[in-house]
């Protein structure tokens, strides 16, 4: 399992804002941040791949869901979005098995 503080790092290595194993900005952060939700919402109304837990993501969808938020947020970067590796990373989370989700059980509060 990977966090979500490694999902955000390993996109901005992929728009090549931070290099492995350096931190980048916080606003750089924030703009992958704020786009895993809608990001992983649109994945999962179009069938393509669902999560579980919000913070934890499965080593298997790992890269491909840095690399779909790497190029949804790559403008603020000065990148234009490519769309034959938008449609490759989604093939490829297609091709995952759904059962597994995050691995985990869901979690649910109780009120």
């Amino acid at each position: 399992m990977k966090s979500r503080e490694e999902l955000v790092r390993r996109a901005l290595e992929e728009l090549g804002v931070a290099a492995a194993g350096q931190t980048a900005s916080a606003e750089d952060q924030a703009v992958i941040d704020e786009a895993i939700e809608p990001v992983m919402s649109d994945l999962a109304t179009r069938n393509i791949y669902a999560w579980g837990d919000p913070d934890e993501y499965d080593d298997d969808a790992f890269e491909h869901l840095a690399v779909l938020l790497a190029n949804a947020k790559s403008r603020p970067f000065g990148i234009p979005p490519n769309e034959e590796t938008r449609l490759l990373a989604e093939r490829r989370l297609r091709q995952l098995t759904l059962y597994v989700l995050s691995g985990q059980p869901q979690v649910v509060d109780y009120y």
